[in-house]
């Protein structure tokens, strides 16, 4: 679906935009749960917001994200269309390769639902 897309696109775009040289997908899928991680090697997500992730108008103090950042929009957008489709969303610091980690996460009947 065009939800889906587009909120996938989004937190992919965002581990590509704050990576410094890796960007790692993993997906899996059996007959309990479709799950795709997306994880960079970037600065990781700000304590500051790391809470607040998903809302509108959010903005780090964090130095290390000022240039790249942004107020939050796209990640308010993608992950609110990605729950509209079913999918439970949660963010992490310090993923395996440092950065941020993201986790979406179907059941497989929501997934196919959507």
């Amino acid at each position: 679906s065009p939800e889906i897309i587009y909120g996938l696109r989004n937190f992919i775009g965002n581990a590509v935009k704050f990576s410094k040289s890796k960007v790692k997908l993993d997906l899996k899928s059996d007959e309990k749960i479709i799950e795709i991680k997306i994880n960079d090697d970037g600065p990781g997500i700000p304590e500051d917001i790391i809470n607040k992730i998903g809302e509108p108008y959010i903005k780090s103090k964090s130095k290390e994200l000022s240039v790249n950042s942004g107020l939050g929009l796209g990640t308010f957008l993608g992950k609110t269309l990605l729950e509209r489709r079913g999918a439970k969303l949660s963010f992490r610091r310090n993923s395996e390769l440092g950065g941020a980690l993201v986790i979406i996460r179907w059941s497989p009947k929501d997934f196919i639902g959507a």
